[in-house]
């Protein structure tokens, strides 16, 4: 039988041996709080987008999903995303609505500031620099660049 542990006397916060060894594992790091919350505030995840929406201009993380009507994007931000990486993904199980993702500020390879992602699959990953230009590090499918 596995040991139960209960975190701050909580009966309902009972974990596992592996649970509790992880817990312990975590306080031995020299991490701060300050330091977790940091590395948490730069994390922007946009959630999973069905329908068109303005996102977070730190947002870092963009999921599309549907069929048949286009979804598009505008608000994430290049030049408020230095040294990050960007993920843009169509998550569709199915079809060829081409959803979009425009940029407020910067561009993903330099010149081009829109991204088109007409098949299930596709991603676009981009790395920003200081000045919001983005490198393209994988653009999986043919995710479509272009300039508004």
């Amino acid at each position: 039988m596995a040991n139960k542990y209960w975190i701050a006397n909580n009966p309902n916060s009972e974990v596992t041996d592996a649970e509790a060894q992880k817990v312990e594992e975590l306080s031995a790091t020299t991490v701060s709080v300050d330091e977790l919350n940091q590395l948490d505030a730069s994390v922007n995840f946009s959630g999973l987008l069905m329908s068109t929406a303005a996102v977070d201009a730190k947002c870092s993380h963009i999921r599309i999903l549907h069929n048949t009507t286009p979804v598009h994007v505008t608000g994430p931000d290049g030049t408020q995303q230095a040294g990050k990486i960007m993920i843009i993904g169509n998550v569709s199980a199915s079809g060829s609505a081409a959803h979009t993702v425009t940029l407020a500020g910067g561009t993903f390879d330099g010149t081009n500031n829109k991204a088109t992602l007409n098949a299930p699959g596709e991603s676009l990953c981009v790395m920003f620099d200081t000045s919001g230009h983005g490198t393209v590090i994988a653009n999986i499918g043919s995710v479509g660049l272009s300039s508004v």
